[in-house]
């Protein structure tokens, strides 16, 4: 072979290889870029929650099925709840999906998907407790979770009702079941399931402190507004054609997609 030959020879080969490196780097990009990375706590029963080492829940399965249907892998990334707004904040995360409420302060933040469940927020206090409304809790001290809209709800419903923060649910839960604090506030479908699924000697009191629209939230750049738009109109297809029930059946045992 001459040498204008083997020069010709090793400059296709040098190409070729140049050209198999790029596409395996597009591909990557590709799938990459088919990837949403969602937040949730993964110790948030019945939203986010693991069982034999599997994340599950709720709004975990809203997202899952969204996902899925949009033709979108699913990264999940777990951690405390003010953790991941902070995550979110930074660009780490893609979005935040575990009970999230909408609310004015969060869309001057976030992109938010249309809601998937509509949750009032309320007050469960031991079953043996004289307490029988949410009023009769001012003066008393009720736990809630840090970074939780719940707080502002229920101040905002009484001011006179004291707060003290916790990291987490089962922190909150804890502090109402050794007797130091007189209740703990959450949503009312997240309350009654809790109260089944652990057995716990509580009663909800009657009425709401507020309702709240629950939704994903994701980053209010042009990627983020782009997703939320997409996994909106995943939202209204699974409410229409009865999924969103059925998943809200099987973890609060009735339908929380009724507005």
């Amino acid at each position: 072979m001459s040498k204008l030959g083997k020069l010709t020879k090793l400059v296709l080969v040098t190409v070729l290889g140049i050209s198999a490196g790029v596409g395996i780097l597009q591909t990557k990009a590709s799938a990459a870029s088919k990837t949403v990375t969602f937040g949730s706590t993964g110790v948030s029963y019945p939203s986010s929650f693991k069982s034999n080492g599997k994340l599950k829940g709720f709004d975990v399965e809203v997202v899952n099925k969204a996902s899925k249907r949009l033709g979108y892998k699913v990264k999940w990334v777990n951690a405390d709840f003010d953790g991941l707004l902070g995550s979110l904040d930074s660009g780490k995360i893609d979005a935040v999906a575990n009970d999230v409420a909408v609310t004015t302060e969060r869309q001057q933040k976030y992109a938010f998907t249309t809601p998937y469940s509509y949750d009032p927020t309320a007050v469960a206090v031991s079953k043996d407790s004289k307490l029988k409304t949410l009023k009769d809790l001012e003066g008393k001290t009720v736990a809630a979770v840090v970074a939780s809209n719940n707080i502002k709800s229920l101040q905002n419903y009484d001011s006179k009702i004291k707060i003290k923060t916790y990291e987490t649910r089962d922190q909150a839960y804890a502090a109402l079941n050794s007797g130091k604090v007189a209740g703990v506030v959450n949503t009312r479908p997240i309350l009654s399931a809790t109260i089944k699924q652990k057995k716990l000697d509580w009663k909800i009191l009657k009425g709401n402190a507020a309702e709240n629209k629950v939704a994903i939230a994701f980053s209010k750049d042009a990627k983020g507004k782009k997703l939320a738009k997409q996994y909106s109109k995943e939202i209204k297809e699974m409410k229409k054609d009865g999924t969103l029930a059925k998943l809200s059946k099987k973890y609060y045992g009735y339908d929380t997609s009724k507005n």
